[in-house]
């Protein structure tokens, strides 16, 4: 046999497929530390099935399978596969005289499954065992030896390191058969136990199967009675609980429908009156902008009136001052009548006209004075008339505005007024609503508290039950355990009373004496009671006779000699109970002694002896010639004595030594028989006694039993109050969810509203702030306005006098310039006073055509500013027609507004009304839920209790319905009392009694055929032993002569041997090991250096390959310890060696490398990966 490769694939460092080719001789496997050199071992103990993690450096076994590194995902798979030739002779090969290649393959996934295939087939782990063992090749041979497994050798226990001879002898398949043997003989042994126990059980069943039959008969009649009546009854109540139940829920999906029905009107009421808030909104938005156009209005109508107002005092003022230039017109025509008049009159008075002309003149330039001083004080009050025009309708437009504004500010403050009565009503409303919700809710809780009290009550009953159900199962399994125990202990003593019963009968049983027709009474054994110390001297008195028979009559003696004589039995006693009787003998002996001492040193044997009354006689006659002697050499002396003995009369000892006056002398054992009927009677009572606990046992556990099943119906009335609790509990918290959702968006609601509230009292605020400031201003221009007005009025009132004062003044400066100019004129000459009155009447005539001129001006303007006033006032007329109709709206729009928030108020009143009637539903349908479900669970207990007891479906059952119900009532109370009064009734005794015949007959040859098993194992059990033994004696001669002659060899001297802790007992003896290397004395192994160590355990491991060479030995580092001598031997021993063993020997050492005929190199060029690289020394 020859391993050819090993193949890695996924094992630890070894990520990619990795092949090791094996060749013959030596191959050295060299690499750094930590490379993955040792992967290898491991992978070779690892596929020979290598179980313990830790014995592959590993804490899971799933560590073997590559865990991926910086580059490379882990993989998902470990698989090694061996390669091995020869295993196989080349009759079971591929046919043309070549050993066939054989594969094992083990494959370990990372979920945990494992597999096992040879040739690529699956196997299990046992079939890879079986096929290695005694190759050398095992996962626990000495092939494969590991780092530190060398030094181990040294430091084990002896009997650790029997594994060494067991390979030398090729016993391990032995040892393996031997412990399978064992193995089954032991289950054998136990099933024979259980076998035993069941035959006996099935025993006493039986006696006791065929009364519970009969009265399982009568049970089943009333059962059936009782059945019959009972599903009468429930499918009445059944029917009368559907009923009802179909009443409920055609109630409850019409409240449903109901509430669905309301709750869609309650959501359309909600849609409405949210879709008529909106409106009330946007309507509120159009009064508020009719306002503005209402004020927009009034502003421009303010704004006209003013310039009407403006041009009806422009054209006063035109006016008069046209009727001024009218009256100077008139005066300078009249002037130019005079002028014309004066200059006729005036002819020829120079001088007179000259005083007067220089009394004109003065006068005229007084007057111009004061004519100019006027028209500035005219001029500056004209001036100040305008700007107190203007300053007064600038105020006049403040005024509006603001009046206008404060109209604004007065109608948003009703509007906001409003609104926050509304927001405040629906605040106190919906505060209202939360209140009862939270009462609701509160109450609800309270409910669920007690709900829940109650049902934690019931939970904690119920976990009470569950408790003393498991402590009383706990308890019937330690009753059943104990009376398992006790059945064992008892079939064990019933199996030594048969056969103490066989040994004490002999070959001549009671059956076969009664079948001959002898009146057997009894055996004298049975008969004879003696104390322990006594026995062995009443056994040797009665010799023979103790074995015997005790017959009725002198008929049966004869009888009794027939059948020995015919059946040609062994010597057998059998005595008369009858001819004893009637010969009425003396149970006191005949001979009496003398001497009261002697006498009561020697009592007579039948005084130690206790029978039956009926059995005394018989037993005495027996024994009245025999005296007790407590030895021997009392025995002698009273024989030898003054006292005579009588030759009849015989001395037993309490060793049983029988002496005889005549000087015979019986000894040695009997058979002790009375000691063996004493155990009988012992072992028969302990039966009895374990009996009697049997059955009190059994009591126990019946009555524990009896308990469980009342506590699983008390457990099942728990279950069903629980579960209608939790209904009701879930019905509560439902109701409990749903009112506090309705609380919490009301309560959300209620924030939304008081913000608004909040913001609308803010604004609110703000806006009387505003109408209050905004007053104060309108009163401060109107007081102001006032003031103007009146300041205006009086200046008005001083330009009114001063013109009418200066237009005085003009006339009288016109009047004496007209004179002026006549005196002049006068003065100068005729002609040129009348070229100068002529000049005058020019400009006089220029004059009044500028007058005219300056009055058809100023007729223009009356006109313009009069057309101006007309269209304004037309304007004015539609303007404050505009503002009427703009008030119509405005007034209408506040009516419509007020219907709509009383028609808002009324749906308010409605939707509540909703609610509340939706409230009522809930509760309704909250009542009617709680109904349902409480009928539910009844029908359910009903269905479930008919079904469980009775497997009867009373929903499809055809059953006919009971109207007779107190009738009913008082059969199924009579019914359960009769079935109460049998008690526990076995209802399958009859089917179980048939079945359990057959399984009698089953199991009586079952008890035969493990008998046999139990006698071929044990013959098995020796013949392995025998070989074995034998095996390993040789192995070990060979192997310790071995030892001697490598350990000479690798130290250069000295001397070791093998020693066995047990020679007795090669099979279980361990192995001691002896050394002295050269020089030094025999010493302790632990002395050892580690070199020598390291050499002494390779020199057992070379001697066991000397006698028995492996395939193949893999070294791991074991010449680490060695020195360079050291080394250089090993070197030279594995060279020889390798001739026969493929070695694989993992290096550092140069010396050891020298020696191979192949060396693999292993790398790690990427961390975590190993690679391999090879080289042949040729």
């Amino acid at each position: 046999m020859r391993v050819e490769k090993i193949e890695l694939t996924g094992f630890k460092s070894f990520a990619e497929k990795t092949i090791f080719t094996l060749h013959p001789g030596m191959t050295c496997i060299v690499g750094p530390n930590g490379c993955g050199k040792s992967n290898i071992v491991d992978a070779f103990r690892w596929v020979l099935g290598e179980q313990s993690a830790k014995s592959l450096r590993g804490e899971k076994m799933e560590e073997v399978i590559f865990n991926g590194s910086q580059t490379k995902k882990p993989r998902g798979m470990a698989e090694v596969t061996l390669f091995v030739s020869g295993l196989y002779p080349d009759g079971q090969g591929n046919g043309n005289g070549s050993e066939r290649l054989l594969t094992v393959t083990r494959r370990l996934y990372r979920s945990g499954e494992s597999e096992y295939l040879i040739n690529k087939h699956v196997c299990r782990l046992k079939d890879i065992r079986e096929m290695f063992l005694d190759t050398g090749l095992e996962m626990k041979s000495y092939s494969v030896l590991e780092q530190g497994r060398i030094g181990e050798i040294i430091n084990a226990r002896p009997v650790d390191r029997r594994f060494l001879i067991e390979e030398v002898a090729g016993v391990m398949k032995y040892k393996v058969r031997k412990a399978e043997a064992q193995n089954k003989l032991q289950s054998s042994r136990q099933n024979l136990q259980r076998v035993i126990d069941i035959i006996s059980e099935v025993k006493r069943h039986l006696n006791s199967l065929d009364r519970q039959a009969k009265k399982a008969e009568r049970y089943k009649r009333l059962i059936d009675a009782l059945r019959e009546i009972e599903l009468r009854t429930s499918k009445r109540d059944y029917v009368g609980m559907n009923q009802s139940l179909q009443d409920v829920s055609g109630r409850l999906d019409e409240l449903k429908t109901e509430e669905v029905r309301k709750r869609a009107v309650m959501a359309q009421l909600e849609s409405s009156l949210q879709q008529k808030r909106i409106l009330m909104v946007e309507k509120e938005k159009e009064l508020d902008a009719i306002n503005a156009d209402l004020q927009a209005v009034e502003k421009s109508i303010a704004g006209m009136e003013r310039t009407i107002a403006v041009n009806r005092t422009e054209i006063e003022h035109l006016g008069n001052y046209i009727i001024t230039l009218q009256g100077q017109i008139e005066e300078t025509k009249k002037l130019l009548e005079e002028k014309r008049l004066r200059a006729e009159e005036i002819s020829g008075k120079d001088a007179h006209i000259q005083a007067r002309l220089d009394s004109l003149n003065e006068t005229l330039s007084q007057r111009k004075a004061e004519l100019s001083e006027a028209e500035e004080e005219i001029f500056s009050l004209e001036e100040d008339i305008d700007e107190k025009r203007r300053e007064l309708f600038r105020f006049t437009d403040s005024l509006g505005l603001l009046r206008n504004e404060l109209n604004r500010l007065e109608t948003t403050h009703e509007a906001q007024s409003r609104r926050v009565s509304t927001s405040e009503r629906e605040a106190q409303e919906t505060g209202v609503r939360i209140s009862e919700l939270e009462a609701e809710i509160e109450r609800i809780e309270g409910d669920v508290r007690q709900r829940s009290a109650a049902l934690d009550q019931w939970r904690d009953r119920r976990d009470g039950y569950l408790r003393e159900i498991s402590e009383q199962k706990e308890g019937v399994e330690e009753l059943r355990q104990k009376r398992s125990e006790l059945r064992e202990e008892v079939a064990s003593l019933r199996s030594r009373i048969e056969s103490l019963q066989e040994m004490v009968t002999g070959n001549l049983d009671r059956e076969m004496i009664q079948k001959a027709g002898i009146s057997l009474l009894t055996s004298l054994s049975e008969v004879v009671v003696v104390e322990p110390r006594y026995e062995k001297a009443v056994e040797a008195a009665l010799s023979d006779r103790i074995k015997g028979f005790i017959v009725s009559t002198t008929e049966d003696i004869k009888k009794s000699v027939e059948l020995v004589n015919r059946e040609n039995l062994p010597r057998t006693a059998f005595l008369s109970w009858q001819m004893n009787n009637e010969k009425q003998q003396k149970t006191d002996s005949l001979w009496q002694m003398k001497d009261g001492e002697t006498a009561r040193r020697f009592p007579v044997l039948d005084s130690f002896v206790r029978a039956e009354d009926r059995y005394v006689p018989l037993v005495k006659s027996l024994l009245k010639d025999y005296l007790l002697a407590e030895d021997v050499d009392s025995a002698i002396a009273l024989l030898k004595g003054e006292e005579e003995v009588p030759l009849h009369v015989r001395v037993v000892t309490l060793n049983g030594e029988v002496l005889e006056p005549g000087g015979t002398v019986l000894c040695g054992s009997g058979s002790g028989i009375l000691r063996l009927r004493r155990d009988l009677r012992e072992l028969e009572a302990s039966v009895q006694k374990h009996s009697g606990v049997i059955a009190e046992v059994e009591a126990s556990i019946s009555v524990a039993d009896q308990r469980i099943e009342e506590l699983k119906s008390l457990l099942r009335e728990v279950d069903s109050e629980i579960v209608s609790h939790e209904k009701e509990l879930s019905l509560l918290q439902a109701s409990g969810r749903r009112f506090a959702e309705d609380r919490d968006r009301l309560e959300k609601k209620l924030g939304f509203i008081q913000l608004d509230i909040q913001e609308l009292h803010k604004e609110l605020d703000g806006i009387e702030e505003d109408i209050s400031g905004k007053k104060e201003e309108v009163a401060s221009e109107e007081e102001h306005k006032r003031t103007i007005e009146s300041g205006l009025g009086i200046l008005q009132e001083e330009l009114s006098v001063r013109r009418s004062e200066i237009d005085a003044k003009r006339h009288l400066l016109t009047d004496l310039k007209v004179e002026i100019n006549g005196y002049t004129e006068r003065l100068s000459s005729i002609m040129r006073e009348r070229e100068s009155l002529q000049r005058e009447v020019g400009g006089l005539q220029k004059k009044e055509v500028s007058l005219e001129e300056e009055m058809q001006n100023n007729s223009r303007l009356v006109q313009q500013k009069r057309d101006s006033s007309a269209g304004l006032e037309a304007r004015l007329k539609e303007a404050v027609t505009g503002a009427g109709t703009l008030r119509q709206r405005l007034s209408e729009k506040r009516d419509a507004i007020r219907d709509e928030r009383e028609s808002n108020i009324a749906d308010d009143e409605a939707l509540k009304r909703e609610r509340q009637e939706i409230e009522r539903l809930g509760n309704e349908v909250h009542e009617k839920e709680v109904l349902k479900a409480e009928l539910l669970l009844k029908i359910s207990n009903l269905v479930d209790g008919m079904r469980e007891k009775y497997q009867v479906d009373l929903d499809s059952a055809d059953i006919p319905v009971s109207e007779a119900e107190e009738e009913d009532h008082q059969n199924v109370l009579e019914l359960r009392e009769k079935i109460q009064a049998m008690g526990h009734v076995n209802l399958g005794s009859l089917e179980e009694y048939r079945e359990l015949k057959e399984r009698h007959e089953f199991l009586s040859g079952q008890h035969e055929d493990i008998v046999q098993s139990i006698t071929e194992l044990q013959e098995a059990i020796t013949r392995i032993n025998r070989t074995t033994r034998k095996r390993l004696k040789e192995a070990f001669d060979l192997l310790n002569q071995k030892f001697g002659e490598v350990f000479k060899l690798l130290f250069g001297g000295g001397s070791a041997e093998l020693r066995l802790t047990d020679e007795a007992d090669i099979l279980e003896s361990g192995i001691d090991i002896i050394v002295q290397p050269p020089g030094k004395k025999l010493q302790n192994l632990n002395l050892l250096s580690g070199g020598e160590k390291a050499l002494s355990a390779l020199s057992l491991l070379f001697a066991g390959f000397l006698l028995k060479p492996t395939p193949l030995c893999i070294l791991d580092e074991a010449d680490a310890p060695l020195d360079e001598t050291n080394t250089e031997r090993f070197k030279a021993m594995i060279k020889d060696l390798s001739v026969n063993i493929q070695f694989i020997v993992i290096t550092h050492n140069r010396i050891t490398m020298e020696a191979a005929d192949y060396l693999y190199g292993i790398t790690m060029e990427e961390p975590g990966i190993s690679k391999v690289l090879s080289m042949e020394f040729v």
